[in-house]
């Protein structure tokens, strides 16, 4: 195992300090000796060194909660940027991450950086250029400047929403929304309040075997009357940084929110919950279009149909129209495989007019086996291919971002000349 971090060394200036945890995956044998060298005098010659590459890295399925550093080879990888965004979900959030690769480009670099890896070194390797990789790192992070992350996700960072909405039924949201929170939750180490706003048929309390309450058509009734008291009550705890509200109001219930509700109830949940996940309803527009005005980040999941697009389009108008400077997401999900799909991503893309942000696969039995245990999909299907495809967005999620990446004011004669032209193809 990794070295204890209790353990001393002394650095250049005959100073004690603590001797750092550090693992690696390494395929090059050359490249494991080298790195072993490198890391003798900080990790007191215990370093855990692995034969393997990034694969190996992500297929571990727990990491040592002290672990200090990590050294992964992305030789083999095919997409070293999507590979490293989803490992750095997965480590601590204090762990510094160090590439080696073979190709000497800087703007592979700047990717990997960008993601939150520390550094970036191309084989073959020069002695002790691993050493003093190390040691920048170490002397960033103990000035509290290592990752953007580290300043991002302070307590006197500003309050974000993220609004998870299908652009159609069956689509995910939900699922979607629940295991979002939860890796956003585990990667930060933060407490993330998840609320359905689908006050009548929302599901989400019920795929996580908690209780729904009344409480929420009243707290969106009247603000102003919430309190750290009420949210401690109402907020129930689903793990160590998962917290859900939900309601089951009943369908004869006449409830109409009133003007800015939405806003008025998450500026006051933001007083104890930095993160919300809002899970927003299809068959309510009003307050659909009051939660999405209220959000920082937005997450539409369309399906790979014609009428998915079509209301993928009005969606994204809603955004562009009452939510401007919003991050906008976009997703594809559903149970259409998308290799046999008459609408393609390309399609998609082409009239939205913007790039798919994540293609999230349809994973039947882990979606069931997240709803049986009653946990978040990371949690009860680690290796979902749905929990692989969200990990580059998450990774995404904590980092400030700018202005939305949405575009509205599509044109229905843009949407017309989609449909032709998917005819045509069937003919």
């Amino acid at each position: 195992m990794a070295a204890s971090a209790t353990a001393h060394v002394l650095n250049a200036a005959g100073e004690e300090k603590s001797a750092i945890s550090a693992m690696a995956f390494i395929a090059d044998s050359t490249a494991q000796a080298r790195v072993s060298a490198d890391l003798f005098n900080v990790t007191l010659g215990k370093a855990n060194i692995r034969e393997g590459s990034i694969d190996g890295a992500l297929g571990l399925s727990e990491w040592p909660r002290d672990l200090d550093l990590l050294v992964v080879d992305l030789a083999d990888s095919n997409d070293p940027v999507a590979d490293a965004a989803a490992l750095k979900t997965a480590v601590p959030s204090r762990c510094i991450v160090i590439a080696l690769g073979r190709i000497n480009d800087v703007a592979l670099y700047r990717d990997l950086i960008a993601v939150g890896f520390n550094d970036y070194l191309a084989l073959p390797l020069n002695e002790g250029v691993v050493g003093r990789a190390v040691e920048r790192a170490l002397e960033l992070r103990e000035r509290g400047g290592a990752t953007m992350n580290a300043a991002v996700t302070g307590k006197d960072a500003r309050p974000r929403t993220l609004s998870v909405i299908g652009a159609r039924g069956g689509v995910g949201a939900t699922t979607t929304a629940v295991a979002v929170a939860g890796m956003l939750g585990s990667r930060l180490r933060e407490e993330v309040l998840l609320i359905d706003f689908d006050l009548h048929y929302g599901s989400l309390m019920l795929s996580l075997d908690l209780e729904a309450i009344d409480a929420l058509r009243e707290a969106l009734d009247q603000p102003d009357r919430i309190d750290a008291l009420f949210i401690q009550q109402v907020a129930q705890k689903k793990g160590e940084y998962l917290y859900a509200i939900g309601a089951e109001e009943a369908p004869s219930g006449g409830f109409q929110a009133r003007p800015h509700a939405a806003n008025d109830f998450l500026r006051q949940i933001h007083r104890k919950f930095r993160w919300v996940v809002a899970d927003v309803p299809r068959g309510d527009p009003v307050i659909q279009r009051q939660v999405i005005e209220a959000s920082t980040d937005i997450l539409l999941i369309a399906d790979l149909s014609l009428p998915g697009v079509r209301d993928a389009m009005r969606i994204q108008q809603i955004v562009h129209d009452v939510a401007p400077n919003a991050k906008l997401y976009l997703a594809t999900s559903g149970v259409i495989d998308a290799r046999r799909s008459s609408v393609k991503v390309a399609d998609v893309e082409r009239t939205l007019k913007r790039k798919i942000d994540c293609q999230i696969p349809s994973d039947v039995p882990a979606a069931l086996a997240a709803v049986n245990f009653g946990k978040p999909l990371a949690e009860a299907a680690p290796n979902s291919s749905i929990v692989k495809a969200l990990r580059p967005l998450v990774a995404g999620l904590d980092v400030e971002g700018g202005k939305g990446g949405g575009s509205g004011g599509t044109s229905r004669s843009l949407l017309r000349r989609f449909s032709q032209g998917l005819k045509a193809r069937k003919k």
